[in-house]
C-alpha cells in the first residue's frame, strides 16, 4: 500500500478509537449488566483486526513505517470497540455509547430467543418539535442473565413495563 494510503487509514483509525475510548471513559461507570459482548458488528471488528495482523505478518519483510502506524492503529481502534458496552444500571441504560436515563425510557419489553434475551427500550424524543417521536433501542443480553434481568428492570422501571409490538416496515 501507498504510505499515502496508510497515513490516512491510520489516522481515521486512530480518531475512531480516541472516540470510542472517551465513549467508554464516559458510560463504563453506569454499566451494571452488560450487553452481550458477541454480535454482528463486533466480530465484524474483530475480523478488521485480525485481517490487520494478517497484513503484518504476510509483508513483514516488505513492510514500511507507515504500514506499522496503520496496522497499530487499527489494533487501538478495534480494541476501543471492543471495550465499549452497552447495558443496564441503577441510573438507566448505555446503548450505543450514549447514556440514557430511566426519566427518559418510556416502557420496555423483554423478548427471550434461542441463545439470547432482547431488551427493547422506547426512549422519549429529544425533538422539542416533534415530541411524539420516540426512538426504540435493543440490547442483547446473555441468557444465564434472563432471570437478574427481570428482576433489576422491575425493581427500577416497573411502571414502565408494556408488551411492545415489532413495528412493521
Amino acid at each position: 500500500m501507498s504510505d499515502i494510503f496508510n497515513i490516512v487509514i491510520g489516522v481515521l483509525f486512530v480518531i475512531v478509537g480516541i472516540v470510542m475510548l472517551i465513549r467508554w471513559a464516559r458510560v463504563h461507570k453506569y454499566i451494571m449488566i452488560k450487553d452481550q459482548q458477541w454480535g454482528y458488528l463486533r466480530i465484524f471488528f474483530l475480523a478488521i483486526g485480525l485481517m490487520s495482523i494478517a497484513t503484518l505478518l504476510m509483508n513483514i519483510a516488505s513492510n514500511t513505517i507507515s504500514d506499522y502506524f496503520r496496522i497499530a492503529a487499527t489494533m487501538v481502534a478495534v480494541t476501543a470497540f471492543l471495550s465499549v458496552h452497552d447495558g443496564i444500571g441503577e441510573e438507566g441504560i448505555v446503548a450505543a455509547g450514549k447514556f440514557y436515563p430511566w426519566s427518559e425510557v418510556r416502557s420496555w419489553d423483554l423478548k427471550e430467543d434461542k441463545n439470547y434475551v432482547a431488551a427493547y427500550f422506547t426512549i422519549e424524543s429529544e425533538d422539542e418539535k416533534k415530541p411524539d417521536e420516540y426512538t426504540t433501542k435493543e440490547l442483547d443480553f446473555a441468557k444465564e442473565d434472563q432471570e437478574y434481568l427481570k428482576k433489576f428492570l422491575n425493581m427500577n422501571v416497573g411502571r414502565k413495563y408494556t408488551r411492545m409490538k415489532k413495528k412493521t416496515k
